[in-house]
């Protein structure tokens, strides 16, 4: 049977002290490394730094030797017929993009591109741009993959899919492929498949596929480095892009050849540290009892829908976005009532990882009138046991917050009737709270004297965060004293109202000199609060106080 814990063992990050409660439930973002592939990336830089392809030097020709040894590993790995259909990118996004570009080329007015709701804007947007610049259009999938072969027609060039929602965990059905290649034969059809990988079989000659591009740092690999599948005759219909390096053939003063594919796509110095622990990465999956891991983690998805289920009939006001059927591993809520963004916040403080917003899919979340969403995300070394401290946390967030979130509407839409009431702060008041709980509740209490204003909801004033939005507005008012400033807020969390209101209350209505005389770093530290204005922790609180000092320059 496979055994979460001793998977868990070859992760080096889960036994460093600051991490020994770590419940970390953000795997769909990116995977923990195990010790061998940091030990392959520390490797090549001891034994191996050369540049591949370069030289004939022995450091040189090692590097080389990891390359295509890495190459054939990863076309063996995928499925692929040759180690040259297989071409090293930095990632899925600039594969997805380099495929955009690279086929631009076989587009003409009115052709199509097909593409579904539930793609991440790294395979939405470049074909957006690629649509726009030939005069394409974009199709999108009505209804479950399996209705595809009906929405191909005879202007259809390019099919670009995922091959399971980063956001709501849902397996495609990219099977249909095999159905309808042979009827038209002049499209191409991509597979995203960065979120089954290293999860799932995947082997790119049953697929039908002409391209596949995957990210080997959702799968236990290093950053850095991404996999991009091309048959062969496909591979080298794709216009070159990307220039420079070993990709020339011959170069004139006016005119370049360049060599054949995957090397004409791999223009600059190759990323070798990250392709050795590519390399290890690969290894590493192959040794593993990978039924064993993927039954663990259909039970353990399974459970997670369970606990959450019971938080929903506990909670109404907390909607399951999800269901295990069918599932790659992840779970999603979202709520009208409560800030996906405060849920994740109290999570962080009692380390429970998990990732809240819109997941880079806005157009899925607009399509069902959803602003954010927090995801849970499974990997083999979690266990029951995290998901119960996650279960255990969230109701302690319902029952001991809910009254904290009531906040008045402001319907007045003049600009200068809509400054909230924030003088009477005593922001002395958070320095006898110490437990982070009642801190945390302070906060949110504070975030109540924000009004909420609609109207203030455009993109002008956005000012967007890594888990929360925030909008801005500055109020000058001139008077013979000189010139105050008012800056007003909103926000679809409350934890970021309260925190922007222990600002505002130090600068509205203040000149110029007045502002730029708090030094805040001390005044958020004094709070013990500065990590809020950590730009990794929420860019949110960055945004306001640039906004801020940018206003009164």
């Amino acid at each position: 049977m496979f055994d979460p814990i001793q998977f868990k063992s070859n992760f080096p990050l889960f036994f460093q002290k600051e991490n020994q409660s770590l419940v970390y439930l953000d795997n769909a973002a990116t995977t923990q490394k195990p010790q061998c592939v940091i030990d392959a990336v520390t490797d090549f830089y001891i034994t191996k730094n050369a540049n591949a392809n370069r030289a004939s030097h022995r450091l040189a020709r090692s590097a080389t030797n990891l390359l295509e040894g890495v190459r054939q590993k990863s076309a063996d790995f995928l499925g692929a017929r040759y180690k040259d259909e297989i071409v090293f990118t930095a990632g899925a996004t600039e594969s997805l993009n380099f495929l955009a570009q690279g086929l631009s080329h076989q587009l003409n007015k009115g052709d199509e591109i097909l593409l579904s709701v539930y793609e991440h804007h790294a395979n939405l947007v470049p074909w957006q741009v690629i649509a726009k610049e030939t005069g394409a259009k974009l199709v999108f999938i009505s209804g479950d993959f399996e209705s595809v072969g009906n929405q191909l027609t005879s202007k259809t060039r390019i099919v670009s899919c995922t091959a399971a929602s980063n956001v709501f965990g849902k397996i495609s059905d990219v099977d249909f492929f095999k159905n309808v290649k042979d009827k038209f034969p002049g499209v191409f059809f991509i597979i995203d498949a960065s979120q089954v990988i290293g999860k799932i079989p995947v082997n790119v000659k049953d697929n039908f596929c002409d391209f596949l591009v995957c990210s080997p740092h959702k799968f236990y690999g290093p950053t850095g480095i991404g996999l991009l599948y091309g048959r062969k005759d496909c591979l080298s219909r794709l216009r070159v892009s990307k220039f420079g390096g070993e990709m020339i053939k011959n170069v004139d003063l006016l005119d370049s050849s360049y060599v054949e594919p995957p090397y004409s796509f791999e223009a600059g110095t190759s990323p070798l540290a990250s392709i050795a622990g590519l390399g290890a990465c690969i290894d590493f999956v192959e040794r593993q009892y990978k039924k064993g891991m993927l039954e663990y983690e259909k039970k353990l998805i399974n459970y997670v829908h369970e606990k959450l289920s019971v938080l929903v009939s506990d909670f109404p006001e907390v909607n399951l976005l999800t269901s295990p059927r069918n599932n790659i591993g992840i779970a999603a809520i979202s709520s009208d009532k409560y800030s996906m963004a405060d849920i994740g916040f109290w999570l962080d403080e009692q380390d429970v990882a998990v990732r809240v917003g819109d997941h880079c899919a806005q157009p899925l979340l607009k399509s069902l009138n959803l602003t954010a969403v927090l995801r849970v995300s499974v990997a083999p070394y979690n266990t029951f046991e995290d998901i119960d401290v996650l279960f255990s946390c969230l109701c302690d967030f319902f029952n001991s917050n809910s009254e904290c979130l009531d906040v008045a509407l402001a319907t007045d839409k003049k600009v200068s009737n809509y400054k909230d009431e924030l003088s009477a702060i005593n922001y002395h008041d958070l320095l006898t709270i110490r437990s982070w709980g009642n801190r945390y509740k302070k906060i949110l209490s504070l975030g109540k004297l924000v009004n909420k204003k609609p109207f203030l909801h455009n993109n002008e004033s956005l000012v967007s965060g890594c888990e929360a939005k925030l909008w801005i507005n500055t109020i000058v008012d001139k008077s013979q004293n000189g010139t105050v400033f008012t800056f007003v807020i909103d926000s679809d969390s409350m934890v970021v109202k309260g925190l922007a209101a222990l600002i505002l209350c130090r600068v509205n209505a203040k000149s110029a000199t007045q502002i730029k005389s708090i030094d805040f770093d001390a005044y958020f530290s004094e709070l013990g609060l500065e990590k809020y204005l950590s730009e990794s922790r929420f860019s949110g609180m960055q945004a306001l106080l640039k906004h801020i000092f940018l206003t009164i320059k």
